[in-house]
């Protein structure tokens, strides 16, 4: 039995490796294609090109790694059934759900792997992607609503902000200790200014023990010290950019001061839900695969594509009800893995 389940792992990297690599030259690839045409009118250098997919590969490497899960399920049951290894295995009395364990229990690990990866690469990656001039450049220049956060105790609140004088309106500066508001200032117009963010016309607030001290300025240097003209230009923050625990201390400001935080909440459960799909859809391609004996791999790989397709849509389809209150936020983000891993563990359960 274990030597069994290392050969079939072995099989099933295999197939993974190479379904892995073809991924993402594939997405590389693509989105190139679609990006040149701006990389060139904008001069964007080749190097920082290169910087920004090299950047971009772990946020797809997440993105596709359930795809080439399961295409690998699919691929490694139709090799072991051509060559005659299924039978084997029930001729010695090896049921295929007892054979199929060990691939289960590395799905699992690919899964919480997935997690990690997420959350300690990704972020981290994704923010150097988005400082490139190569990301900058795409931005539009005039923004509204923006909410960002520096570190862990201040976030800035933007009406308006332009990219090209560097220059915003309607700012609301707030920072905590812990989850104590203890300084708040509100001014007409943020300008970048030698270096350093400068606030005209507006109010500061500072919370203490002995209340409320309010006091009125006509300008002063903003409490900001990492965030740049290009992170404002940017936009609003990206969920992709933060690890799951940032994430929910973001929600918690925002809940905080009164701002919506449903989109983001679903984002939350997303970071936990979505690498699941690498066990989700190997549970599901597995009873498939089996089902399938005989056919080629062209049909195989076609099977992958609409299951994914169909699991993906399911996500964004959780995803989209969730952001508009349909569905609690832990629903709508568990939604594609209810559905699919209902239906793979029932077909598994099944399997012969």
């Amino acid at each position: 039995m274990r030597i069994l389940g290392r050969y079939i792992l072995w099989v099933f990297s295999k197939f993974l490796s190479w379904s892995l690599l073809a991924f993402l030259l594939l997405f590389v690839v693509v989105d190139l294609v679609e990006n040149i045409d701006r990389f060139v009118d904008r001069r964007v250098p080749p190097k920082e090109v290169g910087l920004y997919y090299l950047y971009y590969l772990p946020y797809i490497l997440v993105l596709v790694l359930p795809v080439g899960m399961l295409l690998s399920a699919l691929f490694s049951v139709g090799q072991l059934s051509r060559s005659g290894e299924l039978v084997a295995m029930r001729a010695s009395g090896l049921g295929l759900k007892r054979a199929f364990l060990p691939l289960l229990a590395f799905a699992f690990l690919v899964s919480v792997f997935a997690m990690a990866f997420g959350e300690m690469v990704v972020p981290e990656a994704n923010d150097r992607r988005m400082h490139l001039g190569a990301y900058r450049r795409n931005r539009p220049a005039r923004l509204r609503g923006l909410f960002l956060q520096e570190g862990e105790g201040t976030v800035v609140f933007v009406g308006r902000y332009d990219a090209k004088d560097e220059e915003a309106s309607d700012v609301s500066v707030q920072q905590y200790r812990g989850d104590h508001l203890y300084r708040r200032i509100d001014a007409k117009r943020m300008i970048w200014k030698d270096g350093r963010w400068v606030l005209y016309e507006g109010w500061e607030r500072t919370f203490g023990d002995e209340g409320e001290v309010l006091r009125k300025f006509e300008v002063m240097d903003a409490p900001i010290r990492s965030l740049l003209p290009e992170d404002f230009a940017r936009g609003r923050e990206h969920p992709e950019r933060m690890g799951f625990w940032e994430l929910r201390r973001y929600i918690e400001r925002l809940r905080r001061i009164g701002r919506p935080s449903r989109r983001w909440e679903v984002d939350l459960h997303l970071k936990i839900s979505f690498p699941f799909a690498n066990l989700i859809l190997v549970l599901l391609g597995l009873p498939l695969g089996v089902g399938r004996r005989g056919t080629g791999k062209v049909v195989g790989f076609g099977l992958s594509l609409l299951v994914s397709f169909l699991y993906y849509s399911a996500v964004r389809a959780g995803q989209v009800m969730g952001r508009e209150e349909v569905l609690p936020p832990a629903l709508a983000a568990w939604l594609g893995n209810i559905i699919f891993g209902g239906a793979g563990a029932w077909l598994f359960l099944r399997m012969e």
